[in-house]
């Protein structure tokens, strides 16, 4: 043996193993680069598929209240989604189950998540917007203030189940058909009370008599030797106190006049104290009154006080929502369908069968499947995107839940000789909604009540008891019949007499109660939406005490930095919540630059029938309004101001100057805050400051705000010329989070591309070394 092979079979293991390592990184580097260059190519042949989509600049929409969903509707990454899978699909070879099935290409399959944008599958359920890629959100808070109670709230969404089909069909008929449930909690605000009080110190007196008077039996069978009562059985309930005035509602009769005593409750009613029998007998009188009387002023002052009280009391809604959207795409124009089962629960509604009944419906009524022509030409992936904001803005009722809402559309897809905006087709949708909607019920109560700030304390007790040979001396008269200890053998008596003295308040005013029941409610909607322009119409009917009917419409319209917008809405039965009005706004943007421009602004809002009674009280709800406004936008930094003017519409707000600003530190931490230097509402909000922290970049980073409002009150002056103002400091904090991090952004494929290539690399190398 040479002395190279000596030296070969005299290395460590550990140089043996090292040599392997060298031998599969060289090849994980070969298969590397061969991927790479796969990926290059397919990359580039991509690219020049989408220069002339690339035209096309990034749209954002605001689908959630105070949320701006960003990065969510990108036209083109969703048409570069749709394309490539489009492509993917139409390069498949027929398999057997096409070979059975001869209508597709591609039969129906389930879709990757991560291949489909999420533009194509956001839609708005019950306010809460959702993407296919939706998993689960999570949001908490409290509201507490000065002279407000705290409440609660808490609910969520939670992804079921769902899923996404891809087909295409032989006649050239793309097909995404979008499934999906989920279950909702939300909490709902169910009555509100302001109570507006004068508290003025009062002493109120009581009195509580105890007495018993027993002898020897004069009537009746077998009574030899026997003594009876010569009182009826009384007593005082005392769970039957009125609340308001402490005066006894209940006087129970627990024994008859000339009712036998027992010896066990002869014998109680000789002990120390008065006693009313013994074994379950009672007999004798023990009358309770807390208040025979009060007079002003207590051991506590005389100084009279108002005060302003609101309390808010929230129930829980549970709805369980099934989802169906199907988008299909031709060699011309796309259709979409758009399908929303809800089954709700509100606890503790006065409207619990009706509104079960009007969900029944959800089982008869059908899903929305467009129909769309099969084409000669290939599908044109580069859909519409106004044909998913035209379903995505549809007027649904605000603070409404959905039972029911079955929609249709359609548009033209682009074409490659579009070159601006007003060339890009209009997209049309229109739907029918039925659920429930909140009807506010109001009524103001007279508040007359005593309200106890101290203890009961003895001012005078007295009394005693005995029999024949003591100083007790009795008459009962009942019925007109007169017995007297001095008239009747073998007697014992007790009398027991005790006054009491209260601290409380005289409470006078009145209390402004709201109560939110939901109704039924059935509503035909419809959009035509342009990329300069939309105009919405819509009609419908809620149900309740009275039926609201109502019919309105609005339309915007975009002139480059200038947007115009108008519209109104006439009810049948119009109350403060549901009433007729005309309205419209304009703004003009003074410089191109997001970071930094300036915004001018004006609207107006004419109210024409808005109920100004409460029962048969008069009480006015301004609503008309006209404003005029600024906002300059500077880096992090934004300041805006408002004014509305009370003089130019019948039935206006009061005049209010108001200026805001807001500041971005970072990413993560915004402060905003407001100040109202004039407001001549008799309800106003002065000042305030809002807090908010996110624990990262994406919609459902985990995120904190706390917020705080100071409010006041003015009420005028009470008889006494008294000023009734009142100042009352409200706090709020919300927490929210979900996930997944952002389910309206589409899934990172490179990172997706580069965990499948290691894992393919894993893969190969355990295959070979194995």
């Amino acid at each position: 043996m040479s002395q190279k092979e000596d030296v070969y079979f005299t290395e460590s293991k550990s140089d043996e193993k090292e040599h392997s390592l060298t031998r599969k990184n060289a090849f994980r580097e070969r298969l590397k680069k061969r991927i790479k260059d796969y990926v290059a190519e397919s990359n580039n042949q991509t690219n020049t598929d989408q220069k002339l989509s690339n035209k096309f600049p990034d749209v954002s929409q605001r689908l959630r209240k105070g949320k701006l969903i960003k990065n969510a509707i990108n036209q083109l990454d969703a048409a570069k989604e749709l394309n490539h899978n489009y492509s993917e699909l139409s390069e498949q070879k027929p398999s057997k189950a096409s070979n059975l099935n001869s209508d597709y290409i591609s039969p129906p399959t389930i879709a990757a998540p991560e291949k489909i944008h999420p533009f194509t599958t956001t839609l708005p359920l019950n306010g809460v917007p959702i993407s296919h890629l939706t998993e689960w959100e999570l949001y908490a808070g409290t509201t507490f203030g000065d002279d407000t109670n705290t409440s609660i709230s808490a609910g969520g969404i939670l992804k079921l189940d769902g899923k996404v089909i891809e087909s295409l069909t032989k006649d050239n008929v793309y097909t995404v058909d979008q499934k999906g449930s989920y279950l909702q909690l939300q909490r709902i605000r169910e009555t509100r009370q302001i109570a507006v009080t004068r508290n003025e110190p009062h002493t109120m007196l009581g009195m509580q008599m105890q007495m018993s008077f027993t002898a020897s039996c004069l009537v009746g069978e077998n009574i030899e030797g026997k003594k009876c009562s010569y009182t009826p059985g009384l007593i005082t309930d005392r769970d039957s106190l009125d609340p308001d005035f402490f005066v006894p509602t209940r006087i129970v009769q627990t024994a008859n006049m000339n009712e036998v005593v027992t010896p066990e409750s002869l014998a109680s009613m000789e002990l120390p104290g008065f006693q009313t029998g013994a074994s379950g007998q009672q007999v004798g009188l023990d009358l309770y009154f807390p208040n025979t009387g009060a007079f002003p002023g207590n051991s506590q002052g005389n100084q009279v006080f108002y005060e302003r009280k609101e309390e808010i009391q929230n129930t829980q809604i549970g709805l369980y929502s099934q989802v169906r959207q199907v988008v299909k795409a031709n060699q011309n124009r796309a259709v979409i369908g758009r399908t929303i089962r809800g089954f709700g629960l509100v606890t503790d509604s006065d409207n619990l069968l009706l509104n079960s009944a009007v969900q029944l419906g959800n089982l008869v009524l059908p899903d929305v499947k467009p129909r769309l022509e099969g084409s000669t030409g290939k599908v044109n992936t580069n859909i519409n995107r106004n044909l998913f904001l035209a379903a995505n803005t549809v007027r649904i009722p605000t603070s409404s839940y959905t039972f029911y809402h079955a929609g249709i559309g359609s548009a033209e897809s682009l074409k490659p000789n579009i070159k601006r905006k007003s060339q890009i087709p209009r997209a049309r949708f229109n739907s029918v909604w039925v659920g429930i909607s909140p009807i506010v019920e109001r009524r103001i109560e007279k508040i007359n009540r005593y309200q106890p700030t101290g203890e009961q304390r003895i001012i005078a007790d007295g009394g005693g008891e005995g029999g024949v040979d003591s100083n007790v001396d009795l008459l009962s008269v009942v019925s007109g019949e007169n017995f007297s200890s001095n008239e009747i053998e073998d007697f014992y008596g007790q009398i027991y007499l005790t006054n009491f003295a209260q601290d409380v308040n005289l409470v006078t005013g009145n209390r402004f109660v709201e109560e939110i029941k939901y109704y039924p409610h059935i509503s035909f909607t419809g959009n035509i939406m342009g990329s300069l322009d939309s105009l919405k119409y819509y009609t419908g009917i809620i149900t309740g005490k009275t039926i609201k009917a109502y019919a309105g419409g609005d339309y915007t319209r975009n002139f480059g930095n200038l947007n115009i917008s108008t519209g109104a809405v006439g009810y049948i039965n119009p109350d403060r919540d549901y009433y007729s009005q005309v309205f419209g706004s304009i703004s003009q943007r003074i410089g191109s630059s997001r970071k930094a421009n300036l915004v001018l602004s004006s609207r107006f809002n004419y109210a024409l029938d808005r109920e100004n009674r409460i029962g048969k009280i008069e009480s006015e709800a301004p609503a008309s309004l006209v404003t005029v406004g600024a906002r300059a936008s500077l880096g992090n930094l934004s300041l805006g101001i408002v004014n509305y003017f009370d003089d130019i519409l019948p039935n206006s707000v009061e005049r209010t100057l108001r200026a805001d600003l807001a500041i971005n530190f970072s990413k993560y931490f915004r402060l905003s805050g407001y100040y109202a230097p004039v407001n001549k509402a008799s309800s106003r909000s002065r000042y305030g400051a809002t807090a908010k922290l996110r624990l990262g970049r994406k919609y459902n980073s985990p995120t904190m705000s706390v917020s705080w409002t100071n409010n006041y009150y003015d009420l005028g002056k009470d008889s006494q010329g008294i000023k009734l103002g009142f100042t009352d400091n409200i706090f709020q904090v919300l927490f929210r989070f979900g996930a997944p991090g952002n389910p309206f952004d589409k899934v990172d494929n490179k990172q997706i591309l580069r965990r499948k290539r290691k894992n393919l690399i894993d893969r190969l190398l355990r295959r070979k070394y194995r």
